[in-house]
């Protein structure tokens, strides 16, 4: 299912903190066109090549006072998400991040 879903694109707006190497939290908005956000998603920077191997993030959670938690984030919407990973450095305001659903079979049973 590679190359006809559209891509997910999230514009980071605010880093509100690191709780760790290995997590983010942030203010980002959905700005794909015809593609909503989902837990579980995985996240690498827009500029990285489509077989750059295996995504350094993934989406854990999404919600925003009064709404709550979030299972989908949808185009326009913004919401604070939380992401974790491998290095994330690379998560800074004004970051375009490219989402791409899970590899199949991997991280699907992990979601609650």
């Amino acid at each position: 299912m590679s190359g006809t879903e559209p891509v997910g694109l999230l514009q980071v707006d605010i880093v509100y903190e690191r709780p760790s190497a290995n997590r983010v939290v942030c203010h980002a908005r959905c700005v794909s066109v015809g593609r909503s956000i989902f837990p579980g998603d995985s996240v690498l920077p827009a500029d990285s090549p489509v077989d750059a191997g295996a995504p350094p993030a993934r989406v854990v959670q999404m919600h925003r006072p009064p709404f709550g938690e979030f299972s989908e984030l949808s185009p326009a919407w913004h919401a604070v998400v939380d992401l974790e990973g491998a290095d994330l450095s690379w998560v800074q305001p004004d970051a375009n991040l490219r989402v791409v659903p899970p590899t199949t079979g991997t991280e699907q049973g992990q979601a609650d």
